[in-house]
Parts: structure tokens; sequence; C-alpha cells
């Protein structure tokens, strides 16, 4: 049976979503809030993108039920938060453990088939 008709819970690609961008709303406060120690540098608008970049791993994994994109978005993760830990982005880092709690409920969870015309 083709990927295509097998869909898992969106559970797990909806909390990747929501981790993602908390990551991203973290990193933006960072990047704009005076003494923070990472206050307009390169590094935060990285985690920034990185962020964001995870969020959409999780929509299309929502849309496509590839695996393709869950190892991606698991690398995504992985950047992410090695990239904050440099930052001492340590909320940021939690929203990545909870994008990798999501990555692991998207790959375990039920399989929805969806009906399709059969011949």
């Amino acid at each position: 049976m083709p990927d295509r008709l097998k869909r898992r819970s969106p559970l797990g690609s909806g909390l990747i979503v929501l981790a993602g961008l908390a990551g991203a709303a973290i990193a933006l406060y960072l990047f704009l809030t005076p003494l923070s120690g990472v206050t307009g540098t390169i590094g935060a608008l990285i985690v920034l993108a990185a962020s964001l970049a995870v969020a959409l791993g999780g929509l299309l994994m929502m849309a496509t039920g590839s695996a393709v994109w869950r190892w991606l978005t698991v690398l995504g993760i992985l950047g992410t938060a090695l990239a904050a830990f440099f930052l001492h982005g340590w909320w940021i880092m939690l929203a990545m453990l909870v994008a990798l709690v999501g990555v692991v409920l998207a790959g375990i969870g039920p399989v929805r088939k969806t009906q399709g015309a059969t011949a």
C-alpha cells in the first residue's frame, strides 16, 4: 500500500509545529531583548530560522505522511538544539525536546487509512 494512502494521527506532527513555533518565539525574544547575551547576533537569527524550518517540517509531515520529512525534521531538530546549546538558549532546547517527542508520536501513532476508490 503506498504511503499516500496511510496517514498517521496529526497529534505528533501538530506537537512538532507548536514546538517549532515556540522555539522561534523564544529565539526572537532573545534576539530582540537587550542584555540577553545574544541580542542582535546572527546565531539567534539562525536559530529563529531553524525553528521555523522545524515547524514547516511538521506541517509537511502532516500533509504528506512521508518518512523522508520525518528524518529531515529530526535532523533539523537536532541541529537547532545544538545551536541553541551554543547560545545558552535552554528554553529553545526544551522546545526541541518536545519536538522530538512529537516525532516519536508521529512515528508510532495509529495509522488512519484514507478511503478511496477501489477497483
